[in-house]
């Protein structure tokens, strides 16, 4: 039994590579890739031609009405003019004049002139 646990045990290992096998492979990967392609855009060239078969031809009147407005709230189309309209509306309200209340003799005057008159009082407004 002894002699069980003293002898030595010597493994093979393969250290070689295999290049005809992971050139093949990597080839068939490659292949596979550029058929799945293939197959993908005929498919859809075919669906394409398949619906252009199926689908009414397009209402005459419908193309000159153009496109339909979305329902509201709708989305900004041009953000700056929006933001320069409404910057030119306070501007107008702020450093201008107007009835408030005509029949209560309530006007509003530009800020700069409400100030002045504020600090001639020498009091804060009420």
């Amino acid at each position: 039994m002894l002699q069980n646990l003293t002898k030595k045990v010597y493994f093979r290992t393969r250290t070689e590579l295999m290049l005809p096998w992971i050139g093949a492979i990597g080839l068939a990967l490659a292949v596979g890739i550029v058929l799945t392609g293939l197959g993908g855009w005929a498919l859809l060239r075919y669906y394409e031609a398949r619906d252009a078969r199926r689908s009414a031809p397009q209402n005459p009147v419908a193309a000159t009405l153009g496109e339909p407005i979305p329902p509201e709230p709708r989305l900004q189309d041009r953000p700056l003019l929006d933001l320069q309209r409404l910057r030119a509306e306070e501007n107008a309200v702020l450093h201008g004049y107007a009835w408030v209340d005509r029949s209560a003799g309530r006007v509003r005057i530009p800020i700069e002139r409400a100030m002045e008159l504020v600090a001639a009082r020498g009091g804060a407004a009420q």
